[in-house]
């Protein structure tokens, strides 16, 4: 299970200030695929997921491992969480990725899987459990206000994170 993030937190800042020139005009500028300016969405305050978390532990549910969606993104954060004989199969259609992510790989011309392996890519937190209960922890982080989505499952066999879906069917 995914829980949304904030935007781009504080995730590959050097890559964003490469991409973006950060002069106080392109700051204040309104972007209409964002719906506010710059520098707005690149301040936006990081989601702390503490709340979350203990919400659904709160409702009984046993979260198998969490992932926090830090510098590493995808490919180096979610393997911290698994045994070495397990990976990840992640839908990158399974969410909508916020547009300042495909602003930042569009004007910075970054290669969709260094994005995965930079940014959050609009998923702050991954949650791993029986897939048998992620329908109540759906219901339940829904009910509290998160938005989550069922991202992915794991795989056996090598300790790595695959992503397919989304910009990789482009």
């Amino acid at each position: 299970i995914g829980i949304a993030s904030s935007g781009v937190h504080s995730n590959g800042f050097s890559l964003v200030r490469n991409i973006f020139e950060m002069s106080k005009e392109n700051l204040t500028r309104f972007y209409p695929e964002l719906g506010a300016t710059l520098g707005e969405v690149l301040l936006a305050p990081t989601r702390i997921y503490v709340k979350a978390l203990k919400s659904a532990k709160e409702a009984g549910v046993r979260i198998h491992a969490c992932s926090h969606i830090t510098g590493g993104g995808f490919y180096e954060n979610i393997p911290r969480a698994l045994p070495d004989d397990m990976g990840v199969e992640v839908n990158g259609a399974a969410w909508e990725m916020p547009s300042i992510f495909r602003l930042l790989q569009e004007w910075g011309n970054v290669d969709w899987s260094e994005m995965y392996r930079t940014f959050n890519m609009g998923i702050g937190m991954i949650l791993i459990l029986l897939p048998e209960e992620a329908e109540h922890v759906e219901a339940h982080l829904h009910a509290q206000g998160e938005a989550v989505y069922r991202i992915g499952h794991v795989t056996e066999g090598a300790h790595e994170v695959v992503i397919k879906g989304g910009v990789f069917d482009a």
